[in-house]
């Protein structure tokens, strides 16, 4: 897959003459499991392109950090043109952005719940299993400066097609869809794998993306730790 896209797909949206605004990153450390902060600046839409039953999105840009080699003013030249694009999630409560704690621990969760993802993703890489599978990154960020500061959660944008030309693709879900229509192997069998390996403690549910490069996945528990989409062991019969 393709997956991260090259060209600005995004251009049409002119993303790059939006206001730019600090924000505070909260990235999580799986070998920790503590969230390190650290400032950075994005651009990002003030209305959402698509939405969910709990979350809208939003398109986003941030310029990358540039690395210790390059001088300041040959990397920031190249501006927000040459920016990522990244989708920013939040939850929404009564038509507005869920500012409240819960909202903000809803948030977080989804962080620790997609590094919970990755790491049934790293161990099923090790069965020599013929098609490797991987996650997308994402982290919080916390807009400082806007009123109550609202949590975003952030992952990068995935476009492009996999090798039989498919583009995005939904796999499976939380509440037993199951894709019937490109009949896909690898990722039935990633979900029945988490499913096996962890003992019926964990299943690894809405596996979804481009190709193998997957992203916004929900996992099943035994005692519902990973939110509102976590259905327990309903969810996994």
């Amino acid at each position: 897959a393709k997956g991260i896209a090259e060209e600005d797909v995004w251009s049409k949206h002119d993303i790059p003459s939006l206001p730019a605004e600090r924000v505070v990153r909260h990235r999580y450390n799986p070998e920790t499991r503590q969230f390190i902060k650290d400032e950075t600046i994005v651009k990002i839409e003030k209305k959402p392109f698509t939405h969910g039953a709990m979350r809208h999105c939003f398109r986003m840009k941030k310029l990358a950090t540039p690395p210790a080699s390059a001088s300041n003013h040959r990397f920031h030249s190249y501006g927000w043109s040459r920016a990522s694009n990244y989708v920013a999630k939040c939850y929404m409560r009564r038509g507005n952005i869920d500012t409240s704690q819960s909202g903000v621990d809803a948030v977080l969760s989804d962080i620790i719940l997609q590094y919970e993802a990755m790491h049934w993703a790293t161990k099923y890489n090790t069965t020599k299993a013929p098609k490797k599978i991987d996650f997308i990154r994402a982290y919080a960020i916390e807009f400082v400066d806007r009123p109550k500061k609202p949590m975003f959660a952030v992952e990068r944008f995935v476009d492009g097609a996999d090798s039989y030309g498919n583009g995005f693709l939904k796999h499976n879900t939380n509440a037993g869809f199951v894709d019937l229509e490109e009949h896909r192997k690898t990722p039935q069998i990633f979900s029945a794998y988490s499913f096996y390996a962890s003992e019926g403690c964990r299943l690894v549910a809405d596996v979804q993306g481009v190709g193998d490069l997957y992203t916004d996945p929900q996992v099943l528990s035994i005692d519902y730790r990973f939110g509102d989409g976590d259905l327990g062991p309903r969810g996994k019969a």
